[in-house]
């Protein structure tokens, strides 16, 4: 990564903290830490940042409700940290707007793995394209903004990487393993398919006029996802 990446973190695990802190700054990355929810907040409010990775189980107030809190106005990546495997906490991480996740416990580097992954910008041998339109929907690849009937629409690096990736296959069903290899960049049957259906959600209402009836991203039941008529 040529920018250093400004990270929040927030954990009130004074070891996870220092372990994180040794390998993210060893990638280049500049740190910032919280021990608590509210502490977060204020220093998201006070400081800018590229990146929050928050820990679900805080004091004073837990991971979930700040991720909510950042997302009413703002579209920075979010990645939750949680001890919680149950698929229900993490269907609930990602309709508050978290990009993705991580389950403790968790190897420093593989956290490392995954920031790079969300920043990466895709590669598309041969493609020449600087925008990419459909109907009211428009995407200018070199400045990286999507207008949907002449408004520019906030979007996190992640539904950025989605929405282009299904713009560029239009036409072509996309599984949901497709998508977790060449988008969030899983090997193979790794990765949770419900990151992928709620990060389809939050595009649709972003970019469809009728979100339960969406006229760009269309579910192929049994099968994945389809761009376009």
């Amino acid at each position: 990564m040529t920018k250093q990446l400004r990270v929040l973190f927030a954990d009130d695990d004074l070891d996870i903290q220092q372990a994180v802190c040794f390998v993210l700054e060893e990638a280049g990355m500049e740190v910032r830490f919280a021990s608590d929810g509210v502490q977060a907040l204020e220093i998201y409010h006070s400081t800018p940042v590229d990146l929050v990775i928050l820990d679900v189980m805080m004091p004073m107030m837990d991971g979930l409700d700040v991720c909510q809190r950042i997302r009413l106005n703002s579209s920075v990546p979010i990645i939750m940290l949680t001890a919680r495997g149950k698929e229900e906490d993490v269907v609930k991480a990602f309709e508050m707007g978290a990009d993705d996740y991580i389950v403790k416990p968790f190897r420093p580097r593989e956290l490392v793995a995954r920031i790079q992954a969300l920043f990466k910008r895709s590669v598309h041998p041969g493609t020449t394209q600087k925008q990419l339109a459909f109907g009211n929907l428009m995407m200018d690849l070199e400045a990286h903004r999507v207008m949907y009937r002449d408004r520019n629409i906030q979007m996190s690096p992640m539904e950025f990487k989605l929405l282009r990736y299904l713009m560029e296959n239009a036409g072509v069903v996309l599984s949901k393993e497709d998508l977790l290899q060449n988008v969030w960049g899983y090997p193979p049957s790794a990765g949770d398919m419900n990151l992928i259906e709620a990060t389809v959600r939050r595009l649709r209402k972003k970019v469809e006029k009728d979100p339960s009836h969406p006229r760009y991203i269309k579910t192929v039941w049994g099968a994945g996802y389809r761009f376009g008529d």
